[in-house]
């Protein structure tokens, strides 16, 4: 028994040995990424790799709750713009496929965990009061972008970068009875629209590759262009005007910086969207523009309420999400959304639906 219980004793000590030793790393990380990277990147990097759960209330009070003037004028003056832009240059040296697998190809269980059960959106839905669901929140918006595509029924339609094959659920299930053609770069956004769904998706990178089948009669993307470099986007602008038929529309639905190309927020990007890169939304219009399109819709939308759905129902999920995707995982996803609301409560970014049209000629 006294054998038994030396070696308990010592077994604890391992493990208190091994814990102090794995938080020494963490803390020196912490040191390494406040000079390298700011206070914003290595205060979510230390949140992320947390050796517990982060706690649902406390790290969403962490993040959105106001912070004395002082404090938020540290953590905006740091990086400095000129490190900002270094940041995002070495970015666009990654393919678009990184930052994309590395979000989107997690487990498409764990992303059940939070999204809306039927459609599967990852995208920013429409609540009209505090009461409705999530489920209905995403219909109201999957019911606002079919308006804005002005459909008959017979048109070809692409969706650029479908997700889970969201929105070319909805359209099938409202009757449409053209032709429905997806791109993904996602494998497991892939295997489930295409097995699960029975859509007709397609593996490829829309900004780079030509778009097979064309002339189409509308395209759409919703929550895609974000991964859209400010460099790509004349070029893809073109791309979809040239792939449109004559009198042939494009609707988005997108968020953009409002002014700033470099705001405080880029620092972290690498931690969530690796490979990706936001442009100011004047250059999105302007791109469209010079292609030949004209705007005929711009209206602004509250990205919010649907970040916090997200929130609360991963967190009251914690057990099996943890299970699925590990912790590091679960805490990355619990410290993303929190910052991305606060991205939006700060006004860097609005989130847009925009519709763009080419001429019958």
């Amino acid at each position: 028994m006294a054998e038994s219980g030396r070696a308990h004793s010592l077994l604890g000590k391992e493990y208190r040995a091994r814990d102090q030793a794995g938080e020494g790393k963490r803390l020196q990380r912490f040191a390494s990424e406040l000079v390298d990277h700011g206070p914003l990147y290595a205060l979510a990097n230390f949140r992320i790799h947390s050796p517990e759960p982060l706690s649902s209330l406390e790290n969403w009070k962490y993040w959105t709750e106001p912070r004395p003037a002082w404090m938020e004028g540290l953590m905006r003056a740091y990086p400095p713009r000129s490190r900002r832009k270094a940041y995002l240059d070495a970015m666009l040296r990654e393919s678009h496929a990184s930052g994309i697998e590395a979000h989107y190809d997690v487990s498409n269980e764990f992303y059940t965990l939070f999204l809306d059960k039927k459609y599967k959106f990852y995208t920013c839905a429409d609540f009209w009061d505090n009461r409705e669901t999530l489920e209905e929140a995403q219909a109201h918006k999957a019911e606002f972008i079919r308006g804005l595509l002005r459909l008959s029924g017979d048109e070809r339609i692409l969706d650029l970068g479908c997700g889970w094959g969201s929105m070319l659920k909805f359209l099938r299930e409202a009757g449409h009875r053209g032709e429905l053609t997806g791109l993904t770069l996602s494998q497991e956004q892939l295997a489930y629209a295409r097995k699960q769904e029975g859509l007709s998706v397609c593996r490829a990178d829309f900004i780079t590759e030509p778009f097979e089948g064309a002339p189409y009669d509308r395209l759409y993307s919703i929550g895609a262009l974000e991964h859209v470099r400010p460099p790509e986007l004349a070029s893809l602008y073109q791309k979809m005007y040239d792939a449109l038929a004559p009198g042939g529309l494009a609707v988005h639905q997108f968020f953009s910086y409002e002014s700033d190309a470099y705001p405080i927020s880029v620092a972290i990007l690498k931690l969530f969207f690796p490979g990706s890169m936001l442009s100011v939304h004047r250059s999105h219009i302007d791109a469209a523009e010079s292609a030949g399109f004209r705007v005929s819709h711009d209206s602004i939308h509250d990205y919010k309420p649907t970040i916090k759905a997200w929130y609360d129902r991963l967190a009251a999920n914690r057990n099996r999400a943890i299970a699925l995707v590990g912790l590091d995982v679960y805490n990355r996803y619990m410290t993303f959304f929190p910052i991305a609301w606060l991205f939006f409560a700060q006004e860097e970014a609005f989130l847009h639906r925009v519709v763009i049209e080419k001429a019958i000629r």
